[in-house]
């Protein structure tokens, strides 16, 4: 019998093409800096602002779930090697040939010059929008390699002592205050520990709430029920954060959110078929290309044209058709299923 809940997959494939547009769209996002800048425009500033409250904060909790269900099926052994194969390796083989194109594009676009080198020798401030060494959006491998083995200790003696998943009887008021753990790491001493701006604590927070919570399928359920509630408490607490420009409210948001989405996924996306099969195998390739295909494609359309109305469905088109084909080309050559953890 197959158990496996495929919109948990449809959920992060979603939630990638999200990102690959996130990316896109970031280069006209006013105040925000990145490899390439377009004009400042206001509805993909919207979606930018949207997309962050969220976005990379669920997959990091579907992180946690799969880890729950990963170690439910496999020792801990090979739970680390899997890790290793599908993390780390990735990580370091995207870092050394992937990642380094994005820093030498922007050094020639802010600075006026840039050698292909400094992307692996100038260290700056890990964004590499300076043209220096940066992980790029690698950044995330990195953070779910790290979360997966600190805490794994405590998730594999939680598995020794045949304990399951917290939740079974809790009401929806305190599924919903569990988004005070999150809130805990805008303590301002706490946010020291972070990497070009990001909160290793943060995230660990979402993925350790996805392993020991979310995978609870009362808790799912629950949210499934409440789902417009969940949608609805999330737009106001967005509103709010807005407001007052509060980081407990951003996570107060994002937890809602992260609900909210969890819920209608459940109800609407529990379906599987050849092209849902085929963009979730796909997601995680994927997400490793997209990056540096839309900095390089973006780089020459933008001398082009000037025309954001142009310039966002060329580079939006001709990225998707490189990132897919690199897939498609990497995943047939086994040295790049190997690299890549395809």
């Amino acid at each position: 019998m197959n158990n496996r809940k495929h919109y948990i997959d449809n959920l992060r494939s979603v939630t990638i093409l999200l990102i690959f547009m996130f990316h896109i769209l970031l280069m006209y996002s006013r105040g925000d800096s990145w490899y390439i800048r377009g004009q400042d425009l206001l509805i993909p500033g919207v979606f930018i602002q949207i997309c962050r409250i969220w976005v990379i904060q669920l997959l990091f909790a579907i992180a946690g779930i799969s880890a729950r269900y990963a170690l439910e099926k496999r020792s801990v052994g090979e739970f680390v090697k899997k890790r290793v194969n599908k993390l780390l390796l990735p990580l370091v083989f995207g870092v050394l040939l992937v990642v380094p194109v994005q820093p030498y594009i922007a050094g020639i676009l802010h600075s006026g010059h840039a050698g292909y080198f400094d992307s692996f020798t100038k260290l700056t401030d890990l964004s590499g929008y300076d043209g220096g060494f940066t992980p790029a959006h690698l950044w995330f491998l990195l953070f779910l390699f790290i979360i997966s083995m600190a805490y794994l200790p405590f998730l594999s003696c939680y598995k020794n002592k045949g304990k399951g998943t917290l939740g079974d009887k809790v009401p929806l008021i305190l599924i919903i205050l569990m988004g005070l753990i999150p809130c805990i790491t805008q303590i301002e001493i706490l946010k020291i520990i972070a990497i070009d701006g990001k909160s290793i604590l943060e995230y660990s927070a979402y993925f350790l709430l996805g392993y020991f919570f979310l995978s609870n399928d009362n808790v799912l359920e629950k949210l499934d029920k409440h789902r417009f509630l969940l949608l609805g408490m999330t737009v106001i607490y967005t509103g709010l954060m807005e407001l007052v420009l509060d980081g407990a409210f951003r996570e107060a948001a994002s937890w809602l959110a992260i609900l909210a989405v969890l819920g209608i996924g459940r109800h609407y996306l529990s379906f599987n078929g050849k092209i849902t099969a085929y963009l979730s195998k796909s997601s995680f390739g994927v997400y490793i290309f997209h990056q540096s295909w839309i900095v390089v494609v973006a780089f020459f359309i933008f001398r082009i044209t000037d025309n954001p109305i142009l310039q966002i469905p060329l580079v939006s088109l001709s990225s998707i058709i490189l990132t897919y084909f690199t897939y498609e080309i990497c995943k047939r050559i086994s040295v790049f299923r190997w690299m890549f953890g395809l």
